[in-house]
């Protein structure tokens, strides 16, 4: 027996001396495994340094039509906290890696002072993806995400009354609140289309690396930054439903802002309005750029082939083909169909086959007009608007002015052009236009560490 167990050891140790195995290149794994040179840090700010303070007061959206002040004993009050919950982030592109296969649940209060909304950032688990790969996108599998304060209410007895606060589950526990992730599955756009069932916009959420990455790691340590547009990006939606007994619900509930992709009454879907974006840098071969602009104006640097209007989208390219006929100058969008609001009542049922036979009507010219005029002038309208703010992008580097700026953890060995918002910051919305502040700058190596004043 003991020969036996000594030809084992043997065997075991030969094996471990004599290994070659690599990950990728010549890097051995096992070396691979003692090193974690790829630091994931997520932000929950439109701003990669210095974001504005939280503001109070975040807004309805006109989508809300059924009613907008609380019903019964209830009052929808602003939330104080976001709760995340992310179950891998991958690499996608030569190759797909799961670097970060670590789920992940976050309570975030409305703090300054938090990591998440500070412009610090918190940081993800993850391995060192493969070294040498050109990454495009990081995929982010989003389980949930969840504002507190939403309010459940029933039509019942003729009239809207508090039914009840609204729970959900999350990291396993029951707590207050709405996961409005599971309304973020599509665009309305994408609900227009025929592989409409097919489409999964937040598992995965697919958040573009600006510049891409290429892993080197023999670079002591790299950032890889990904931020969501949480803070200060937020409006009160209403969710309608039916229950097993034939009653009809409106849930008050907090989401993203519609900035970019309007959300409108009746739509059981809100997604696309998680706006994002990731950026690598390797700290110490940064510079920094700083300057003087009026407080609350947006500063962002883009490197010299990025254009401007990539970060710009005007309010007349953000609108929606409209829901009547193609006369309209905004073009074709289909009609909404009623809801029956009180299955029990008489009159609600008239009222609803009422506004059903007009939506017929409406419906029929729509396909008239739009569908069967040999065009297919719906379909155009609603790809032209889809592809303006599907382009939409947000800046790799931006921060908020307070009457000085400074942009951080800018990448040496590039040319930068440097612009400034024509509004200032704003709840629920982003800038929309944006001023050459100066450039061309070139920040060659010899100036990591430095700053850079612009004007």
């Amino acid at each position: 027996m003991m020969i036996r167990m000594n030809k084992i050891y043997t065997v075991i140790v030969l094996f471990l001396g004599s290994i070659t195995l690599f990950k990728c290149g010549d890097v051995p794994i096992f070396d691979e495994f003692a090193t974690n040179r790829l630091r994931v840090v997520i932000k929950g700010t439109y701003e990669s340094n210095s974001p504005a303070p939280w503001t109070s007061g975040f807004v309805e959206d006109d989508s809300k039509n059924t009613f907008t002040t609380g019903k019964g004993a209830s009052a929808l009050t602003q939330p104080l906290e976001f709760m995340l919950d992310i179950a891998e982030i991958r690499l996608q592109g030569d190759s797909t890696d799961k670097f970060a296969f670590y789920r992940n649940t976050y309570r975030f209060p409305f703090l300054d002072s938090e990591p998440f909304f500070s412009g610090e950032g918190i940081w993800y688990d993850n391995d060192d993806p493969y070294p040498d790969y050109q990454y495009h996108n990081v995929l982010l599998y989003i389980r949930k995400m969840i504002f507190p304060n939403a309010v459940d209410y029933i039509y019942y007895n003729s009239g809207w009354t508090f039914y009840e606060t609204v729970e959900t589950i999350f990291s396993e526990n029951d707590v207050y609140g709405y996961d409005f992730n599971q309304l973020q599955y599509n665009t309305y756009w994408d609900s227009l289309r025929e592989e409409a069932d097919d489409v999964l916009r937040v598992f995965p959420l697919s958040v573009p690396i600006s510049g891409g990455l290429i892993f080197n790691n023999q670079e002591e340590e790299t950032v890889l930054e990904i931020r969501l547009v949480i803070k200060n990006f937020i409006k009160q939606f209403e969710y309608d439903y039916t229950d097993t007994d034939g009653y009809r619900h409106v849930v008050h509930y907090w989401g993203l802002s519609d900035w970019l992709r309007d959300v409108q009454a009746d739509e059981e879907v809100i997604g696309g309005n998680v706006l994002s974006v990731a950026r690598v840098y390797v700290p110490g071969k940064t510079a920094t750029i700083s300057g003087s602009v009026a407080a609350g104006l947006y500063v962002m640097a883009i490197e010299s082939g990025d254009s401007i209007a990539n970060y710009s989208l005007a309010v007349d390219d953000r609108k929606r083909p409209v829901q009547n006929s193609k006369s309209a100058l905004t073009g074709c969008g289909p009609p909404k169909p009623p809801n029956v609001v009180d299955p029990t009542n008489i009159e609600s049922l008239l009222d609803y086959y009422l506004q059903y036979q007009a939506y017929q009507v409406q419906y029929n010219n729509f396909i008239t007009e739009c569908v069967d005029d040999g065009t297919f002038k719906f379909g155009l309208d609603w790809d032209a608007y889809e592809n303006k703010v599907g382009n939409f992008k947000i800046p790799p580097i931006v921060t908020c002015s307070t009457g000085t700026y400074t942009l951080e953890n800018v990448p040496v060995g590039k040319t930068y052009y440097v612009y400034v918002s024509n509004t200032v910051s704003a709840k629920s919305v982003l800038p929309e236009q944006f001023t050459l502040l100066g450039g061309p700058i070139t920040i060659d190596e010899s100036k990591a560490g430095t700053t850079i004043i612009v004007p």
